[in-house]
C-alpha cells in the first residue's frame, strides 16, 4: 500500500517524484491498481508543468484538491449567509489556476482550457472547460458512467465560471464525451492520465470534446 495514501488530503501542493515511493511510481508505470491522488498530482506536474514547450497555447492544469475545494466553496457560496465571503474565496481559488486567467489581455483569440480532474465515491474523472469570446463549454470524460452526478459537477464549474468571468451564463453548457469504458474497478485513474495525454496535446482531439 502507497505510504502516501492518507497524506494526500491534507498536503495540496504538488508531489515530486521524490516524494513518492518506489510503489507509487510502480504504479503509474504498470497501471495495475488504484491511483492515489499524489501519483495523479505528480504525474501531471512531471508531464505538463515541467515540458510547457509540448503544450497548447492557454492551456492548465488544477490539482486533485482544487475541485474538493471548489466544491466546499461552492456550497458556502449556496448558503446566503455565507456567500459574500466564499464569493471572495472562490475568486481567489479561480485565480490560483494562474494569474493570466483573469487578465483581459491574454490571447482572446484563442480558447483557453483548463483540465479539472475530479475524485469522489473512489473514482476518477476529468471535466475540460473551454473559454472563448466569453462563451464557456464543459466536457465531461468518465470511463464507468453514473459514477460522478453530471449535475453536481456541471453547477459547481459553472457557479465559478459565471462568478468570476465574463461569460455569458446562458453559454455554459455541458457534454458528455463517450469513451470506452473500463473494465476493472481500479483502472480509473489510468484513464484520467491517459486522457489527459491523448486529449490535452492533440487540438483536434480537444475540439472533438466539444
Amino acid at each position: 500500500m502507497s505510504s502516501l495514501e492518507n497524506k494526500g488530503s491534507e498536503d495540496q501542493g504538488w508531489p515530486r517524484k521524490e516524494d513518492l515511493t518506489k510503489e507509487d511510481l510502480e504504479s503509474v508505470c504498470y497501471w495495475r491498481c488504484y491511483l492515489w491522488k499524489d501519483v495523479i498530482n505528480m504525474y501531471i506536474n512531471e508531464r505538463f508543468f515541467k515540458k510547457p514547450h509540448e503544450q497548447l497555447h492557454n492551456m492548465f492544469y488544477v490539482n486533485t484538491f482544487w475541485f474538493t475545494k471548489a466544491n466546499e466553496l461552492v456550497a458556502r457560496y449556496d448558503k446566503t449567509n455565507h456567500a459574500e465571503e466564499a464569493m471572495i474565496q472562490i475568486t481567489h481559488l479561480w485565480k490560483s489556476i494562474c494569474p493570466e486567467i483573469c487578465n483581459e489581455d491574454m490571447q482572446q483569440d484563442l480558447p483557453t482550457w483548463i483540465f479539472v480532474p475530479i475524485h469522489g465515491k473512489n473514482h476518477w474523472s476529468l471535466a475540460i472547460i473551454r473559454i472563448h469570446n466569453d462563451v464557456a463549454m464543459l466536457a465531461h470524460l468518465n470511463s464507468f458512467r453514473g459514477t460522478h452526478d453530471l449535475e453536481a459537477i456541471f453547477h459547481i464549474l459553472r457557479t465559478f465560471l459565471c462568478l468570476t468571468m465574463p461569460i455569458d451564463p446562458a453559454s455554459a453548457q455541458m457534454g458528455i464525451m463517450n469513451l470506452d469504458q473500463q473494465k476493472d474497478g481500479y483502472s480509473c485513474g489510468k484513464h484520467v492520465l491517459q486522457m489527459l495525454v491523448g486529449v490535452g496535446m492533440k487540438q483536434s482531439r480537444l475540439d472533438r470534446c466539444f
